[in-house]
């Protein structure tokens, strides 16, 4: 029997670590948008109103959407 294996590694180990310094007046600027987090959490890479928009930002930047962290 031969298993699938996704693509898409494990979240950075530092993700929550670094999610949560992130500064506060850097995040009030996507107040009720949605965004794309570095794999590492570190920095926002794309948002929009839609995950849509995102998503076209994402692409037109040359980011592979399966590799940032929605919210």
């Amino acid at each position: 029997m031969t298993l699938k294996t996704s693509k898409i590694p494990w979240l950075d180990a530092h993700y929550f670590e670094n999610r949560n310094k992130f500064p506060p007046e850097e995040l009030e600027k996507y107040a009720g948008q949605y965004v794309a987090w570095s794999w590492d959490g570190s920095r926002i890479v794309a948002g929009g109103m839609t995950m849509e928009e995102v998503e076209q930002k994402l692409v037109a930047a040359g980011i592979d959407p399966s590799q940032v962290v929605g919210e």
